[in-house]
């Protein structure tokens, strides 16, 4: 490739990038914040937003973002990287090839579980508004989480680019790349989204296992004895298209044979679209709790909950983002007798998950059952030592590099 036509390149990415940091409600691209990732916060509680007049900085008043830096991260984890960052509330994430002073560029690595190519090293760059003053700390526990040191961590404040200047700077790689000619007219056509369609193309009926879909609002069911989740996408983290989704829905179908859902009542901890809720009420559950950090999971999960006809039986709350703060059932006035559970089930990430033993223990009946999932295989363990003073009878199941934990809570 001539070096003008990379260097276009190169820049447009940079040009994209800015664009949509500058946006006051920036586009974030190629994933819905997940449930999962969100609810790391609950560990960290660093979400606060500092008021300018507490900075003291040299950046008060001005228009800026934090450019984050996750330096040499695996290819086959960069996507779940950037991922995560999204949903901690970057405005925009892109990965890059990490290439240290003096190195050759990188042969493509395609990674055999990913859809897409990507170098064998990455820089994963994400921008967080200025006034998220935990992001160093994101990025050191998501670093953690992926097995990479806080050696791989750089932050720096920048300016936004605004409009005007990014169009400049886009005409002007153009022109070195010999595809403008300066003095003619020459127009940047946009070309239609088509976002609603593409959308709906994205996400088809999909069948999780025997007699199990997950149906989009706008198809049909293939199969209409099958048990039929219907779900309005988009709204939050929970599609079905997902190892960890896909695990917990056929651990919950494995106990609906057995009848263990039967007359049940669930806790769906950090529930995002509400998916696990409303399937464990479609397949014999009395009643179900949902809980995310994320106001917009929680109508999410009521809006779902309706399209399914089990609204009257879930009820879904806003929890707080520290642990530190009340428990959510206990703030929302749930009497005490209801904040026990026979199955209690949460698809987030490992952090959160071994910081909230003790409370998912809680939720937990004696002998109830337990669900765990949103951790990769080699983080099984960390789980497995948390929840060995409450839990007994453990089992793994995996999908890919997924892993699901399950276990009976002890008599007391």
């Amino acid at each position: 490739m001539p070096s003008s036509v990379a260097k276009f390149f190169s820049r447009l990415g940079s040009l994209l990038t800015s664009c949509f940091r500058s946006t006051p409600d920036a586009v974030r691209t190629g994933w819905v914040p997940g449930r999962r990732q969100q609810q790391q916060r609950q560990q960290l509680g660093i979400r606060a937003r500092a008021a300018s007049s507490e900075s003291g900085g040299s950046m008060a008043g001005e228009v800026c973002s934090l450019k984050c830096c996750l330096l040499d991260v695996p290819g086959g984890v960069a996507e779940e990287v950037a991922e995560v960052l999204l949903a901690y509330g970057a405005q925009s994430v892109a990965v890059e090839e990490y290439r240290p002073d003096g190195a050759h560029e990188q042969e493509i690595f395609a990674d055999e579980h990913a859809e897409g190519r990507v170098w064998d090293r990455c820089t994963v760059v994400a921008y967080f508004p200025p006034e998220e003053v935990g992001a160093a700390g994101l990025l050191e526990t998501t670093a953690a989480d992926f097995g990479l040191s806080h050696q791989h961590v750089t932050v720096e404040a920048v300016r936004t680019q605004d409009w005007e200047q990014s169009i400049k700077t886009w005409e002007q790689s153009l022109q070195e790349c010999g595809l403008l000619v300066p003095g003619y007219p020459h127009f940047l056509p946009v070309m239609p989204l088509g976002w609603e369609q593409g959308l709906r193309d994205s996400y088809q009926p999909a069948q999780v296992g025997e007699g199990l879909w997950i149906v989009p609002v706008w198809s049909q069911p293939p199969d209409q004895a099958a048990t039929n989740i219907r779900l309005e996408p988009g709204l939050a983290f929970g599609t079905g298209d997902h190892p960890t989704t896909r695990l917990c829905l056929r651990w919950l179908q494995a106990l609906q044979q057995r009848g263990a859902l039967q007359g049940a009542a669930v806790m769906d901890y950090g529930t995002g679209s509400g998916v696990l809720a409303v399937a464990a009420l479609l397949m014999g559950a009395t009643r179900a709790v949902g809980t995310d950090i994320e106001p917009l999971a929680v109508k999410a999960t009521q809006s779902n909950a309706a399209l399914n006809s089990v609204a009257e039986r879930l009820d879904a709350y806003t929890c707080a983002a520290s642990l530190e703060q009340q428990e959510p059932l206990a703030a929302a006035g749930v009497p005490e007798q209801q904040r026990q559970f026979e199955v209690t089930v949460a698809n987030i990430l490992q952090g959160p998950l071994v910081a909230l033993a003790p409370r998912l223990a809680g939720y937990t009946k004696p002998g109830g059952l337990l669900g765990l999932s949103g951790i990769l295989q080699e983080q099984t363990p960390a789980v497995l030592e948390a929840y060995g003073p409450f839990f007994e009878g453990f089992e793994v199941q995996t999908e890919d590099r997924w892993a699901l934990v399950t276990a009976v809570r002890k008599q007391q």
